[in-house]
This record gives structure tokens, C-alpha cells and sequence, in this order.
């Protein structure tokens, strides 16, 4: 029976984890929405609770910035490189194929 209420215990942690995870996940993306990357922390010494929970949002809203800057160059890598690539087979291929290659796009 203890290990009943143990397992039950331990699978309810597990979910008010997942739940606050996507809550803390929701803030975040409702702060980058709404204030972009300039979110402001305001921290206040009579609200410690709302001041850490500001902080951590900052925290996340600064962390998700840096991917979305890194995920967007590392696209505009891939795009620069298949443009390269595209023009590379366009050269490497028969006349024909340059020919219609250059009245559709050039």
C-alpha cells in the first residue's frame, strides 16, 4: 500500500513539473510577444514573489532571444548555401538546361 502512495506521489510530481513547466513556457512567450526582447525585470522589494517571477521571465525571454538568433542565422546559412549549390548545378549542367534556367529567373 506505501508503495501505492508512493508511486501515485511521484507521478503527481512529475505532472505540477510538466504543468509548471508549460505555465513558466506561456509566460515567457506572452512577455516576448508583448514586449519583445526589452522585457524589464521591475524588480520591487515590496513584491519579492512578483519580482522573482519578473526575474525568471526575463531570464526565459532572454534565453529564447539568443535561439531565435541563432536558429535565424543558421537558416540564413542553409538558404545562402542552397542558393550557392543551386547555382553550382545551373553552371555543371547542359546548355538546355541553363538556357531555361536563365529566362525563367534572370
Amino acid at each position: 500500500m506505501t508503495m501505492l502512495i508512493g508511486v501515485i506521489l511521484s507521478d503527481a510530481m512529475k505532472l505540477l513539473i510538466v504543468i509548471l513547466g508549460l505555465f513558466y513556457a506561456g509566460l515567457v512567450f506572452t512577455g516576448y510577444v508583448t514586449e519583445g526582447p526589452h522585457y524589464q525585470p521591475r524588480l520591487h522589494w515590496t513584491e519579492p514573489a512578483r519580482s522573482g517571477q519578473r526575474l525568471l521571465v526575463w531570464t526565459g525571454i532572454k534565453i529564447l532571444h539568443a535561439f531565435l538568433k541563432l536558429f535565424r542565422s543558421a537558416c540564413n546559412q542553409l538558404f545562402t548555401a542552397s542558393a550557392e549549390v543551386g547555382l553550382w548545378v545551373v553552371d555543371k549542367s547542359g546548355r538546355d538546361i541553363q538556357r531555361k534556367v536563365h529566362s525563367r529567373f534572370l
